[in-house]
């Protein structure tokens, strides 16, 4: 749980532009935007929230497939800062979030419901958020930044935080970047990876704790949703993630095609069960490899604009969630 909001009433208000005298649009609803969204809004600015996808959380997703719930993005977070220790904290209080295991004496925790869980405890009383809003481009208007949605509507604020990932934030603002900022972000580069679900109709043979990195072939890791403690026993509900030079090496192909594969290789890891569901999930910007080692990216060279993500000050959830903060704390000090 994040410290509550502060009501609607003690928010500032419009300025003879039209624009909320202390305001910022954030695209992504992810760990990173949400983070900062609820930090600016308990300083007293007007959030707006927009997300192409149906659902918060970006890479903190969770999926039901038959019977049985996945992680099919990011599995287990660890602590190292102190900041992220004081949240992290306060969701065990609550039942939020709970130790699955530990390996190189730092524990790995999972979400109760599914790392989504987090995202959707964060979203909790933030009131301006706009979900299956894609955003067509980003750009200066009225002092200030608009975005210009997919269905030729606008959304204006006095800020910008972005959170997509850097190939994505380029192709929204990058003509409206300073140079300084286009510059870092096409030096951020990710890695693909093939997400596949399965749901078996038994156990699985994944060893406990529930999560193993297989020595070779396509496959980097496989969790068991049931022993992570997500899923419901007894069926299997394994998260399959590809190596990223077999994801690169096949991005475009026929997804069926791919997901076999993948099947076959995991087979050894389904015992005596068989697939009774199975799902493929592409994901195109997956795990940062070159980063900043700067948490955010800022420029108030002409209007306030801030970029943040895991792909700043470490690819982990604890990075992205840092560097939420990070950019929340500068727009703040830039607020007018």
């Amino acid at each position: 749980m994040i410290p509550a909001c502060i009501p609607k009433e003690h928010l500032h208000g419009v300025d003879h532009m039209g624009l909320h005298a202390s305001s910022c649009l954030i695209v992504g609803a992810g760990l990173s935007g949400l983070v900062a969204a609820r930090t600016l809004k308990t300083a007293g600015l007007h959030v707006t929230v927009l997300d192409k996808s149906r659902g918060v959380g970006g890479r903190l997703a969770t999926r039901r497939l038959g019977n049985g719930r996945f992680d099919h993005g990011a599995q287990f977070f660890t602590v190292r800062d102190p900041r992220f220790q004081q949240a992290v904290d306060d969701w065990i209080a609550h039942g939020v979030v709970h130790p699955w295991y530990t390996e190189g004496g730092h524990t790995r925790y999972r979400a109760e419901n599914g790392m989504n869980s987090l995202a959707k405890d964060l979203a909790a009383g933030l009131s301006d958020i706009r979900l299956d809003a894609p955003v067509q481009r980003l750009e200066l208007a009225n002092a200030g930044w608009r975005a210009v949605m997919a269905d030729g509507s606008t959304v204006d604020a006095s800020m910008l935080l972005v959170t997509a990932p850097a190939p994505q934030t380029l192709v929204l603002a990058g003509s409206a970047l300073p140079d300084e900022l286009t510059g870092q972000l096409r030096q951020i580069t990710f890695d693909p990876c093939f997400a596949l679900l399965v749901e078996l109709d038994g156990p699985s043979r994944v060893p406990a704790p529930g999560y193993t990195r297989p020595d070779a072939g396509p496959i980097a890791w496989i969790a068991d949703n049931v022993q992570k403690g997500i899923s419901p026993a007894p069926q299997a509900a394994l998260t399959i993630h590809a190596r990223p030079d077999f994801t690169r090496d096949h991005l475009e192909d026929d997804l069926a095609t791919v997901q076999q594969s993948l099947i076959e290789a995991a087979e050894p890891y389904f015992g005596e069960s068989h697939v009774l569901n199975a799902q493929l999930h592409r994901w195109r910007y997956s795990q940062p490899v070159h980063t900043t080692a700067e948490p955010c990216l800022f420029s108030a060279a002409s209007v306030p604009v801030a970029i943040a993500g895991d792909a700043f000050g470490g690819p982990r959830v604890e990075g992205a969630y840092l560097s939420g903060l990070a950019a929340a704390e500068v727009l703040r000090q830039h607020a007018r």
